[in-house]
């Protein structure tokens, strides 16, 4: 069986100048290149593949970011070399965080997208 790899993963947005304040400034995500699509958006990097953000109009179907968040929610994960350090970081932003003590956590971006913020461990330690 061929090896199979997550190339990218979407989520839509209503503000890509807003989103890009989260994803570069605060999880200090690098911008990768995108080709000119008739639409606003940002890629980024993420290892071996990509996280695509789409901006579209709030009736388009991006979550409330005023919804509690909720770890069993549709959401996409991110290694992160300090987990403790990223968590001061979204504490001084005063963004609410889900953890229950392990070596995860989950935020909301901006648009109610809940993002996993996981330490840096092998998938064999899973």
């Amino acid at each position: 069986m061929a090896q199979r790899t997550l190339d990218h993963a979407s989520i839509c947005v209503t503000d890509v100048a807003r989103s890009r304040q989260f994803y570069e400034g605060l999880l200090g995500l690098t911008p990768a290149e995108r080709p000119d699509f008739p639409f606003p958006g940002m890629w980024y990097q993420l290892g071996e593949g990509q996280l695509h953000l789409i901006q579209r109009e709030a009736s388009h179907h991006v979550a409330d970011s005023t919804h509690p968040i909720n770890a069993t929610d549709p959401h996409f994960a991110i290694q992160v070399d300090d987990l403790d350090g990223m968590r001061r970081r979204m504490e001084a932003a005063g963004l609410e965080m889900l953890g229950f003590g392990g070596d995860q956590l989950w935020v909301l971006d901006p648009d109610g997208n809940t993002v996993e913020l996981r330490a840096a461990v092998s998938l064999r330690q899973r």
